[in-house]
């Protein structure tokens, strides 16, 4: 049976790498770089050793990244896979991507680099290394054509993954908790919880109801829990795999800015999107982005439902101002998010992915 390499960075690659392992795994023997383990593939590196938030965050894991691209290139020599499959994590899949071409490889991108935010100057190498693009935004097709790169819209991956697992009553009854409902989510990564958890958990004393905080795999959830029990002891921690359930049956909630808030759009939730960074990132960043908002919601409607807030306004009297906003429009934003973001994504993403791939491999 033949190989396939795919190379993921963090756990929501993991995620759609999943989902593709279990519609490839009858066709070839599947390999990957994951967050965590896959069924259905064995996993060649932890990539959860080399996942940074930021431009200078990266430097620290500098010689982990070169051990990672070391072993991944002698794999791909030892192994010789028929194609590549990166998924998102563009400033280390180029890397590998550079190492696939040497080898000969077929290259496929899956979530390529969001070059049409920013970084538009590497569309040069990205058609030089990559064979095709799946991209996950209809909008992406007629951007990366214009370059004279090949992309197809597959659909979004989120329109399939992202819903309750519990009805209102079973989650309510489950976690013990109070209507009206509240989400926090201060993200994945340990950089952004370190930066975003405390204004966040210092809202939630300055607001009434019941909140509650899914804990992500890859934060210590020790930290968090410690840093709750010294500002607001009311907040109820729950499990990860949670987080949809609260989201779809909150009112409102504070989302860090990424993949979570697209998460929350498509449940509808309405929620005040935070984005804080290194002050060093935050300004080499600035100069180089080139869309008018932070947030995928914004992004996809082309204007502004979610309400943004970045590095020092990132503070619990801003927030709790926007919350406020937010609940006094709360059917028009829910509608909004309805026809203006989720209406205008389509599913079946890994079926038609898997599709794809086949026709380019056979």
């Amino acid at each position: 049976m033949e190989k396939l390499l795919i190379v993921s960075g963090e756990l929501s690659g993991s995620l759609y790498a999943q989902e593709l392992v279990k519609r490839l795994r009858e066709d070839f023997e599947v390999f990957g770089v994951f967050h965590k383990e896959v069924e259905g593939a064995k996993r060649i590196y932890d990539s959860n050793r080399i996942t940074a938030f930021g431009l200078f965050e990266v430097i620290g894991k500098l010689g982990e990244i070169r051990r990672a691209l070391k072993e991944i290139e002698d794999f791909i020599r030892k192994e010789r896979p028929k194609a590549l499959i990166l998924i998102d994590f563009p400033g280390f899949n180029l890397k590998v991507a550079e190492i696939a071409k040497r080898e000969g490889l077929k290259v496929f991108y899956f979530i390529p680099p969001k070059l049409w935010a920013w970084g538009e100057w590497r569309v040069k190498k990205l058609k030089a290394l990559v064979d095709k693009l799946f991209v996950i935004f209809p909008f992406e097709v007629d951007f990366y054509e214009r370059f004279g790169i090949s992309a197809v819209y597959v659909g979004n991956p989120l329109v399939d993954l992202v819903f309750p697992k519990l009805g209102r009553e079973s989650f309510l009854k489950a976690t013990s908790l109070k209507e009206p409902l509240f989400s926090l989510l201060p993200g994945s990564r340990s950089g952004e919880v370190k930066r975003l958890l405390r204004p966040l958990l210092e809202v939630s004393r300055r607001f009434p109801g019941s909140w509650a905080l899914p804990v992500a795999s890859t934060v210590n959830y020790a930290l968090v829990e410690r840093e709750r029990d010294r500002l607001n002891e009311g907040v109820k921690l729950l499990r990860e795999e949670l987080r949809y359930d609260l989201m779809a049956y909150s009112r409102a909630g504070v989302i860090a800015s990424g993949t979570a808030s697209l998460e929350a759009s498509l449940l509808g939730l309405p929620h005040v999107v935070v984005y804080k960074v290194n002050p060093l990132t935050y300004l080499v960043a600035k100069g180089l982005v080139k869309v008018p908002f932070i947030s995928l919601p914004n992004i996809i409607a082309g204007r502004k439902i979610v309400p943004e807030l970045i590095q020092k306004d990132v503070n619990p009297r801003k927030i709790e101002r926007e919350l406020i906003s937010l609940l006094e429009r709360e059917e028009d934003v829910r509608r909004a998010l309805k026809e203006e973001v989720r209406d205008r994504l389509k599913g079946g993403c890994f079926d038609r992915l898997r599709e794809a791939i086949l026709e380019e491999l056979t």
